[in-house]
């Protein structure tokens, strides 16, 4: 006899505490570990429009020292217990700040402590910043000698305009502003930012609810409230057609970007017919409609992947590419035209048949582990769908029709509206000299 399993909207308890913290909990005896995932409203687009990286610093902060312990003293604690604590609040999504954490479920009172330590007791010790600030103007010029890195960047300045939280700014502004960070900066940040209002905590493992719950309410109960939970609207932004050309000597390959803003975002309910065409059009690199014919049958490219951003806020459709210099122009025109023949004639019923089974198999796969159902029940929670979007998420998608995932994608994908942006060291002719010259001149980096 086969043992039902219980629905995520049943089996996960729930407790929100009356500074607005909100807590969940799954136990999951199968082995003797924990996970956990959160969020927190304290992300770029929370930090001053013209200093985004504070978000990100003040995250990667949290861990280097709290009002009982220095970084080292975290990191032993941590360590010898082989748990983890991650903090991070990156451009990806510009209104959470992303909790990650592991352990033995026997050592989740010692986690749940050092949790609570860091996020209430943070100090930002400012020898530590500075090791950091260096660190950061390193990762940042070493990340301008990848053509693929230039290529975006400058395709999400033409997007989005100044003070937008997807605006990338050049890296020589990007140095100037890590050289230029303080510790009242991140204090300040941490101040206006940081509250149980907005906190979201997901625990899944071998554990018992009922008493992590009562951990959680006894270590977080009295912290501030804080902000309240308002996404501030963020206008769309238009779409930037033209081309762009980021000169990088002495390159074996360049990369190539086609990009156009979007307006969807995670609870528009196109968002799985969207998730499901681009998946046939060219998520998979290989076995994708762009894979196959711009890479296998033209062979024009290294590789060739399109993807779309859509969370809180409304993110780009992006297809990028990696190409020899020589392949540039017919590489782009390919894809341009098997992207073309796409809206025109949309997917096909075999197509949108495996791609739904892949991506309930691949949705089940995720679930086997903590880490994976803790990161699912998180976001569910995080973009206020429920846990119970976990048991109908297999027949949502199962509900998709072919005219809806077509319709749905062809109402956003505009060609002729595409940013493009190459990077990369390419042959010189007299037509295109002249424009990329002063493309080079207007992207501003370094």
């Amino acid at each position: 006899m086969t043992r039902r399993r219980i629905p995520f909207a049943e089996a996960v308890r729930q407790h929100t505490l009356g500074n607005g913290a909100r807590l969940y909990v799954l136990e999951n005896h199968f082995n003797p570990t924990l996970a956990l995932s959160g969020s927190l409203d304290a992300g770029r687009l929370y930090a001053p429009a013209d200093r985004r990286m504070v978000a990100s610093v003040a995250a990667g902060e949290l861990l280097k020292g709290t009002r009982h312990r220095t970084k080292l003293e975290l990191a032993e604690a941590l360590e010898s217990r082989a748990a983890s604590l991650s903090f991070a609040a990156d451009a990806g999504e510009p209104v959470g700040l992303d909790i990650g954490g592991s352990a033995l479920s026997r050592d989740a009172e010692i986690l749940l402590d050092l949790l609570a330590e860091v996020l209430c007791e943070p100090t930002f010790p400012q020898e530590e910043l500075e090791k950091e600030k260096k660190r950061l103007v390193g990762a940042i010029r070493q990340s301008q000698d990848q053509t693929s890195v230039r290529a975006y960047e400058a395709a999400m300045r033409r997007i989005y305009p100044e003070g937008h939280p997807l605006r990338r700014q050049t890296a020589q502004r990007r140095i100037e502003i890590a050289e230029s960070l303080t510790r009242e900066e991140l204090a300040e940040h941490y101040e206006k930012r940081f509250g149980a209002a907005t906190l979201r905590l997901v625990l899944v493992g071998d554990v018992e609810a009922e008493r992590v719950l009562d951990g959680l309410e006894a270590r977080f109960g009295t912290w501030r409230a804080g902000p309240s939970a308002e996404i501030p609207r963020v206008p769309a932004a238009a779409p930037a057609p033209g081309e762009e050309t980021v000169v990088m000597p002495d390159k074996a390959s360049a990369d190539v970007v086609l990009a156009e803003p979007w307006d969807l975002v995670r609870t528009d309910p196109e968002f799985l017919p969207c998730l499901l065409a681009n998946s046939i059009l060219g998520q998979a690199a290989l076995s994708s409609r762009l894979g196959v014919r711009v890479r296998d049958v033209e062979g024009l490219t290294y590789g060739i992947h399109s993807s779309f951003s859509a969370m809180h806020l409304a993110g780009p459709f992006v297809v990028s590419l990696t190409v020899r210099p020589d392949d540039r122009e017919g590489a782009i025109a390919a894809t341009r035209d098997e992207i073309e023949r796409f809206l025109r004639g949309g997917m096909t019923v075999r197509e949108l048949a495996d791609e739904k089974t892949a991506r309930v198999g691949k949705f089940k796969v995720d679930l086997a582990s903590n880490a994976g159902l803790a990161s699912a029940i998180d976001s569910a929670v995080s973009y206020g769908l429920g846990v119970g979007y976990l048991d109908r998420y297999p027949s949502l998608i199962e509900s998709v029709t072919r005219h809806e995932a077509n319709a749905a994608f062809a109402r956003r994908v505009h060609p002729e509206r595409f940013t493009v942006v190459s990077a990369g060291s390419f042959p010189a002719s007299p037509a295109r000299r002249e424009g990329e010259n002063r493309a080079v001149g207007s992207t501003g980096a370094v």
